[in-house]
């Protein structure tokens, strides 16, 4: 669709939803005039009829007590309509739903006609068992050929399909939860209505996939329809207060929401996919690569031989060997545990195959009689390979027609050892469990990675609606969330947010937080989130004030305080809080460098001094206890002490920019100007110094107080920084 059109169709569904009945019905034939929708014409004359009765019954006078009525149904027709006219534009001329179309052309799509080829085609693949060879494989190509084209073209006559009616709804709820219907046709018929139901938002298919979700007894078709609800959800024009209800409804819950927050989770997970394969590559695959005994050249994979003196000269250097191999698979087997993608980098690149120039097949579960693969599954017929992916592979469905279509491509050119290596049951390294296979968790997993690998790597997918795109993807902060019990899991998704750096998430989800000022979790969480991704200080610490009155033993809400305190300034209430944390753990370094940095920053040095010798005589090699105990001795006018403590720490390594600054000052109150413009223009980095210098004039004006402290006078301050620019040098 040309974008013009389709931003005055939207248009058209925007007025509707400020329910501008009659302005939506003149821009729609403006729009006709230009993008004749004969098909349509009659459903649009006879809603403008009714709405010229409506108006001409109020001139006369008439007060009809169902005119709100008749208007919201009249608001509601109009709709459906430009919903539907949306969709006929794309079919014509959006290549994605054109092809859809096409597949779907020229066949019977009527009620009878797709429940009579769904249960023959379960018969006719049970009755398969009672022949025999090789009539029974001839048989079952042609009964899986003929069932898999009819299967393709409904799955396009589904996304072009118009908004449904009660009788859509009642079919196609009871033929996907019907136990004469395929597993993988009812899966494969969920995907189809997901993707008809993202890219023209239909409450009824959108409450099919609820009710299936609520009803079904087969976990992955349950999986796929929550999948399925959950991207055609997002609140606009379409939403009714049927939905509403549901979604208010389910998330009452308990099971429904912690489901919903999981899949929120592994969303995040499939996001991350490109990060994890950079991981993989950049940190895991060069030890696997070094350490294997494979060697590849331009003529094909070749095996090493082993050299017999090597243990001889370097005695157990095999086991060594062989451990960072096993190290580093275990790493990639964490990752993937831990819910990572780790396998998207390597079957991204196996997505070239024509099997994969259909739609339908990104959505279809594996099965080993897939038209898709037949000579494919000749090939490998004599090893177990095959029923090993089908059955162990820790692969998404994607991946598993990936993974069969590309070994069948090279397994002629591979060495003998590793083919023979394919008649092993661990040819594919880690596999899953059927327990495992079967958790709700591992499916899902399974389906955002299919649906993650056609969103990223399908040709047409910039023409689709995207679930994973920013401005959707947190669904759990959608509007239609609002006043249901979906909050209740917001706390865990926050902390789950933090840990994986996602602010886009955590600002989405936030917005839709309001805190609880009696809940100490969410204090904490509101605390971080001021303190560490809007960095408004002063925020934070009123959270985190709040947080440590309730509780006041909670020692990460203390710590917590304490920074943003010390970052908002208020250096005396950060101290109060390091003091109260080394009381409680003096053997932290860290929280006594902390504990006396907050002093030295409230200028209370006799407090700090006497820690700050302590920790230099048990640790007289830490240069962060030096530079706090530097700065301590300034304080205290001992410009001697400090300037020792300052020469030791400038000529270490740990050196940092600000070293110089404050050596300066150093010099400076001291009285000895030379030396201190010398550090100032080593800050500034004028002196052609290595590091990147600071700011000058910016440093003063922070410290003006400090430099006051020192009788620095306003006059002394503007002259240093005009000796050090060296603009007024002879």
């Amino acid at each position: 669709m040309e974008n013009k059109d389709l931003k005055t169709l939207n248009n058209i569904l925007d007025i509707l939803s400020h329910k501008k009945l009659g302005t939506a019905i003149s821009t729609m034939h403006r729009f006709a005039a230009t993008r004749p929708t004969p098909e349509y014409d009659e459903e649009l004359n006879s809603i403008e009829r009714d709405y010229r009765l409506m108006l001409g019954y109020m001139k006369r006078g008439f007060n009809d007590p169902q005119r709100g009525n008749i208007y919201d149904n009249l608001i509601y027709k109009m709709s459906r309509l430009t919903r539907n006219i949306i969709t006929a534009h794309k079919t014509r001329t959006v290549p994605f739903f054109t092809e859809a179309a096409r597949q779907s052309a020229g066949r019977n799509f009527s009620r009878e006609e797709i429940k009579s080829e769904l249960e023959n085609f379960v018969a006719d693949a049970a009755m398969l068992s009672l022949e025999i060879e090789p009539a029974k494989t001839e048989k079952s190509r042609n009964i899986y050929s003929r069932h898999y084209a009819f299967m393709q073209a409904l799955f396009g006559h589904i996304i072009v399909s118009e908004l449904w009616n009660d009788a859509d709804r009642n079919f196609y709820k009871e033929i996907i939860l019907s136990p004469t219907t395929d597993t993988n046709d009812a899966q494969l018929i969920t995907s189809a209505v997901t993707i008809a139901a993202m890219n023209n938002p239909d409450a009824v298919k959108t409450s099919v996939l609820i009710d299936i979700y609520l009803e079904t007894g087969d976990e992955k078709i349950k999986q796929k329809a929550l999948v399925g609800w959950v991207f055609a959800l997002p609140s606009g024009s379409s939403v009714t207060d049927e939905i509403k209800a549901k979604v208010a409804g389910i998330t009452e819950n308990d099971d429904v929401r912690n489901e919903l927050a999981e899949l929120q989770k592994q969303m995040i997970y499939c996001m991350n996919a490109e990060e994890d394969t950079n991981k993989i590559q950049r940190d895991i695959m060069p030890d696997l690569m070094k350490n294997n005994n494979l060697r590849i050249t331009r003529f094909g994979i070749s095996e090493k031989e082993e050299d017999p003196m090597q243990d001889v000269f370097d005695p157990g250097a095999s086991e060594r060997t062989m451990e960072k191999m096993e190290e580093s698979f275990a790493k990639m087997m964490n990752m993937q545990k831990a819910g990572s993608d780790i396998y998207f980098g390597g079957f991204s690149q196996m997505k070239r195959f024509p099997f994969f120039y259909t739609a339908a097949n990104w959505f279809c579960p594996f099965f080993i009689e897939h038209p898709g693969i037949t000579e494919t599954a000749d090939k490998l017929k004599d090893t177990p390979l095959l029923s090993t992916i089908l059955e162990n592979g820790p692969f998404c469905d994607s991946d598993k027609y990936s993974f069969t279509l590309a070994v069948a491509s090279v397994i002629s050119h591979l060495p003998a050892g590793m083919r023979e290596m394919f008649n092993s049951k661990e040819a594919l390294g880690q596999t899953i469990s059927n327990e495992e296979q079967k958790s709700a968790t591992y499916i899902r997993r399974m389906i955002l990675q299919d649906m993650y690998r056609f969103f990223r790597l399908y040709p047409q997918r910039a023409q689709l609606v995207n679930p994973f795109d920013v401005n959707r993807f947190t669904f759990v902060a959608d509007k239609m969330f609002n006043g249901t019990k979906m909050s209740l899991a917001y706390p865990d998704l926050c902390y789950f947010m933090i840990k994986h750096k996602n602010k886009t998430a955590l600002k989405n989800i936030m917005a839709e937080y309001e805190c609880d000022k009696n809940d100490p979790k969410s204090l904490l969480i509101h605390g971080l989130y001021e303190l560490d991704f809007t960095h408004d200080y002063n925020k934070a610490a009123g959270y985190l004030k709040i947080l440590t009155g309730l509780e006041p033993d909670n020692r990460r809400a203390t710590a917590l305080l304490a920074r943003s305190c010390f970052e908002c300034g208020d250096y005396v209430q950060s101290a109060d809080c390091y003091g109260r944390l080394y009381d409680a753990d003096p053997g932290s370094v860290t929280t006594a460098l902390n504990y006396c940095t907050a002093l030295s920053k409230a200028k209370k040095y006799n407090e700090a001094v006497n820690l700050l010798y302590k920790l230099d005589i048990e640790h007289p090699d830490s240069m962060p206890v030096t530079r706090v105990l530097a700065w301590t001795l300034l304080g205290l006018d001992k410009y001697e002490q400090a300037e020792k403590a300052y020469n030791r720490l400038l000529k270490s390594d740990d050196a940092e920019t600000g070293d110089w600054l404050n050596a300066g000052y150093c010099q400076w109150f001291k009285g000895d100007i030379g030396n201190a413009v010398k550090m100032f223009k080593k800050f500034t980095g004028t002196d052609n110094h290595a590091d990147k210098g600071g700011n000058l004039t910016d440093e003063f004006n922070n410290d003006r107080d400090i430099l006051a402290d020192h009788n620095i006078s306003d006059t002394d301050i503007l002259l240093m920084a005009d000796i050090v620019s060296g603009e007024w040098d002879e």
